[in-house]
């Protein structure tokens, strides 16, 4: 299926980082993941839990669904009916190029069927994602996944037919006004991809195991939010890890490491089996390599992956002081993975309730205008954001979009400011997604992950920029400086790894070579030491953290990350110095062109490495500005 089908019909499930700086994910996954990240939630609360539990009323802070179903039997209903009414566009297959009108005709169909099947998957991901223990959605989701391989497949037949088309045939069609503004870029797309679109048989074939290639990404799911068990809450975990307390961090964190190694030979077997189900694809497509096949997608080119990964390693000095400065300041003899969450300096408000919360947003965000901020004023007042977390619901956070309704928001919120920097990333992400669908026709209405993460780092940027700007005194703005830096660090930098360590795999299984759990455990382990520099010290837990990222199941998207960062820093810059109407054109624009090119008209050169030095730089200067404040 080329990048617009997919687009067009799978929700959007961007994920971010849950605690300080949640991809989530999209996911298909749910958050960028780093060790604050990712717990499995149980009943285990504390009596404090269990007072703030009282004073939190769900009900005003959890989603409203009514909008998308009344019910889950309503749901069923319009899944039946969606299922027979695919019949409409199946009877044009073998008609669809006859004639403009036929053609027409067929994607017009097309477009509301997928407008539904948007709204379907969206109902499901949303209702299991809150009821995670109940087998109820997980049946729902089985008949979700029929329907839509059955509807995958009546597309695939539609689009190998305007594939055929002579070049002389498809300008006829193209140069039709009509057509091409609602469908230029979506029929582009297609015969951009003609060379690796296989014959009937074969694409029919694709089409009907798609279920099963998808089985590697629905068995880790099912083993990370049903069969792990942890003793901490997603947001108890965080706590833990920022607890000044060093054996209580170590503590919290072995306990949540040893849940994956002692099941790393299962998990290694998985993520080799999305890796190998990558090579077949790609192989049979005709692409050079997987990285290729994925790139594609988004009309990138490799050396924008490339260049990424070889400007970040040439540019370690910045993240090992980062490291060195760490170490310093907490007076460790050694940095370990469950040194990095601390606070460097005293937490300034760790009890940031939602309402305060949302009117620092607010004061964030104020450089990005009226319009911006009445989106933002409607995704707080008219329950777009399921807020707080409770022992049904998943870890994380996301947005997932839906046509012709609104953005739909995960958060666990804790309280911590970087509850509150996740808000404002989410938050990134529904607006732009509400922008686009109100500026552009359906096709070109859902943009690219590639800029959504664009969206959401701009958000961030300015959070931090404010926050530092309007500090009271040194210790304050130490400690607003340490977020930024966050921030940088887990994006761009450690999202740069995880990159780098998806091309490692795939190229050592593209080469025959064997991979198992030893040898992704010492290549993750080799990264850690050249990421992280002569003050972090690796142990035995820290070399399995490949085994809790979810993200590398929807492989090649973590990269997204760290562009995003780079281009949302230079984003953030720009508003602050010229205002906004720059930035809110790029996001108006939505996928009305390719994100490399959308950026590219707005100021942001992904194709060369300025975007990403820049961002460095910023870092390294916030480095500097925090040795002299300590």
């Amino acid at each position: 299926m080329n990048r617009k089908l997919c687009k067009a019909i799978i929700p959007l499930f961007i994920s971010i980082f849950c605690m300080l700086i949640i991809s989530i994910k999209a996911d298909q996954g749910y958050q960028k993941n780093n060790d604050r990240a990712i717990t499995v939630m149980n009943n285990n609360d504390t009596e404090d839990d269990a007072e703030k539990k009282q004073e939190i009323d769900y009900e005003k802070t959890c989603w409203n669904l009514q909008s998308l179903f009344k019910s889950d039997d309503q749901w069923k209903k319009e899944l039946k009916s969606f299922d027979k009414d695919t019949k409409e566009l199946k009877n044009y297959i073998g008609k669809v190029t006859k004639s403009p009108t036929h053609l027409s005709f067929a994607l017009n169909i097309k477009e509301k069927l997928d407008i539904r099947l948007n709204k379907l998957s969206a109902y499901v991901k949303l209702k299991q994602d809150t009821n995670k223990n109940s087998y109820k959605y997980l049946d729902m989701n089985d008949s979700m996944s029929k329907s839509y391989g059955n509807y995958m497949g009546i597309c695939s037949d539609l689009e190998l037919e305007i594939l055929k088309l002579s070049n002389k045939d498809y300008k006829k069609i193209i140069s039709n006004k009509n057509i091409n503004r609602k469908y230029g870029a979506y029929l582009r797309d297609i015969r951009r991809n003609k060379v690796h679109y296989l014959d009937d048989k074969s694409e029919d074939i694709l089409s009907k195991v798609s279920s099963i290639s998808s089985l590697p990404s629905q068995v880790y799911e099912l083993f990370r939010n049903m069969d792990r068990k942890t003793n901490l809450t997603p947001a108890q975990y965080a706590s833990e890890l920022e607890s000044s307390d060093r054996e209580n961090r170590k503590k919290a964190y072995q306990d949540e490491l040893i849940t994956y190694n002692d099941n790393i030979n299962t998990i290694a077997g998985l993520i080799t089996g999305q890796v190998k189900k990558n090579i077949f694809y790609s192989q049979e497509r005709g692409y050079e390599s997987s990285l290729e096949m994925y790139l594609e997608s988004d009309n990138v080119d490799e050396k924008v992956y490339n260049n990424l990964i070889r400007t970040v390693n040439s540019n370690m000095d910045s993240l090992h002081k980062y490291i060195d400065l760490r170490k310093k300041v907490l007076k460790l003899d050694k940095v370990h993975s469950y040194d990095m969450f601390v606070p460097m300096v005293k937490t300034v408000d760790n009890n940031i309730n939602y309402e305060k919360a949302q009117s620092i947003v607010y004061s964030a965000l104020s450089p990005l205008g009226k319009e911006y901020n009445d989106v933002v004023y409607k995704a707080f007042n008219e329950k777009w954001i399921d807020v707080y977390s409770h022992e049904n619901k998943v870890s994380g956070g996301y947005c997932l979009s839906v046509y012709e309704n609104h953005p739909y928001i995960l958060l666990n919120y804790n309280n911590s400011l970087g509850s509150v920097s996740t808000l404002s990333h989410e938050l990134g992400h529904a607006v732009y997604e509400y922008l686009s669908s109100k500026n552009q026709n359906y096709f070109n209405s859902n943009p690219s992950i590639f800029t959504h993460e664009v969206a959401s780092t701009t958000n961030e940027a300015l959070l931090y920029e404010m926050l530092i700007k309007e500090a009271k005194g040194n210790d304050e703005k130490a400690y607003y400086i340490t977020q930024y830096l966050d921030l940088i660090k887990d994006t761009l930098y450690t999202q740069t790894m995880y990159a780098e360590f998806e091309k490692t795999i795939h190229e050592l299984v593209e080469k025959g070579k064997s991979v198992n759990a030893l040898v992704l455990n010492d290549v993750w382990g080799q990264l850690l030491k050249k990421y992280y520099g002569q003050s972090y010290e690796l142990d035995q837990l820290s070399k399995v953290g490949w085994a809790r990222i979810p993200h590398f199941y929807n492989s090649f998207y973590v990269y997204k990350y760290a562009t995003g960062c780079s281009a949302g820093v230079s984003f953030a810059q720009d508003i602050l110095k010229n205002g906004s109407d720059n930035y809110m054109s790029f996001l108006k624009k939505g996928s009305s062109d390719y994100p490399i090119n959308l950026l590219k008209s707005s100021g942001i050169n992904l194709t060369n490495t300025k975007p990403i030095e820049n961002t460095i730089k910023k870092f390294d200067s916030l480095v500097a500005e925090l040795e002299k404040l300590l």
